[in-house]
């Protein structure tokens, strides 16, 4: 199943193609390298195969990491239920990721204490999670527990990968193709 989205803007250009039915392989162009990595996790977590090109002005990446994740979560509101959970350990932390398709909601406690990685402010990370959901029409709630804020990165995105993949195969989500402008 391959979805779809586009999303341009002032500030950005963004184009998403998923095949849930994947392998986990990405082709992610963004320009920030943490969030590269993120949607590179997430898409290995989730088994999607996904394609990715995003760019975004001299204004900072607030609205790139936003766009990305309003333009994901269209892509993922092809799906209209299911839940799907996950706990996944990474080194020192743990992350636990819900998720269930039908109705928009986010709540996170992250506690990152770091103000940048990668050229990403970290507080964009939430907004990113809290975009998707909204614009898929999903409640997400994502917890960690330990680790420094890389590893509490890493384990947030494989948790929420495997609970995204999870809540699909709830939801029965089977079809050929579709577009979603």
């Amino acid at each position: 199943m391959t979805l779809s989205a586009r999303r341009t803007t002032y500030e950005t250009d963004v184009d998403i193609r998923i095949d849930l039915h994947g392998k986990g392989e990405a082709e992610v162009s963004t320009g920030v390298e943490l969030l590269d990595d993120i949607l590179r996790i997430l898409a290995a977590s989730a088994s999607f195969d996904i394609r990715i090109k995003a760019r975004g002005d001299a204004t900072g990446d607030h609205h790139l990491v936003e766009d990305v994740g309003i333009t994901l979560g269209r892509c993922l509101s092809a799906v209209k239920s299911g839940t799907g959970s996950a706990i996944v350990p990474y080194v020192d932390c743990t992350a636990l990721a819900a998720v269930s398709f039908g109705s928009p909601g986010f709540k996170s406690n992250l506690n990152l204490s770091s103000k940048n990685i990668g050229g990403m402010a970290l507080e964009n990370l939430v907004h990113f999670m809290r975009s998707m959901a909204y614009s898929g029409s999903f409640t997400l709630h994502v917890i960690t527990d330990g680790g420094d804020d890389r590893e509490k990165i890493v384990s947030s995105m494989r948790a929420l990968g495997v609970a995204l993949r999870n809540a699909i195969r709830d939801s029965g989500f089977e079809s050929s193709a579709s577009n979603l402008l």
